[in-house]
């Protein structure tokens, strides 16, 4: 697998996964600074930092499923097929997850408090959620190169 996944890509996920880092940081400090009394602009602030964070979160699925590291692994190493797959279907249930709470946010009023209160929650959640998902994949990546080098 080493030489099946060029230095470039790697590269790329290293950064994306930073950036994926960076964005969430940045939303969780937002999330915090909720004001007690008028919230219009603040939840403007919200939905454009959810918006990147999405944003990103779609491109570094699609980069992901375009550039084939989850098939090149699958070929090399055919008995990771269920963590593989199970890897692919997590990518539509978060793609699908985020697109929901995006639109969600899109509807919420700044007088929605209780809404406000339950989307941040849920943001905070899809965070949690993508970096578990990140972790999960990690895992498969580091014991398919694993195996390539013949550690085991």
């Amino acid at each position: 697998m080493a030489s099946n996944i060029d230095e470039e890509f790697g590269q790329r996920l290293q950064a994306e996964h930073k950036a994926l880092l960076q964005l969430s940081q940045m939303l969780n400090t937002h999330i915090a600074a909720l004001p007690g009394g008028e919230t219009a602009q603040w939840l403007a602030g919200l939905r454009v930092a959810y918006d990147r964070l999405y944003a990103h979160v779609e491109r570094c699925i699609t980069m992901k499923e375009k550039d084939g590291y989850l098939a090149t692994i699958l070929r090399d190493h055919p008995a990771l097929a269920r963590q593989v797959e199970a890897i692919r279907g997590e990518h539509s249930q978060l793609l699908r997850m985020g697109e929901n709470l995006r639109k969600e946010l899109t509807a919420i009023q700044p007088a929605d408090r209780v809404l406000i209160d339950d989307i941040c929650a849920r943001v905070q959640r899809f965070m949690a959620v993508v970096t578990q998902h990140e972790q999960r994949e990690n895992m498969i990546v580091l014991f398919a190169f694993n195996q390539d080098l013949g550690s085991y």
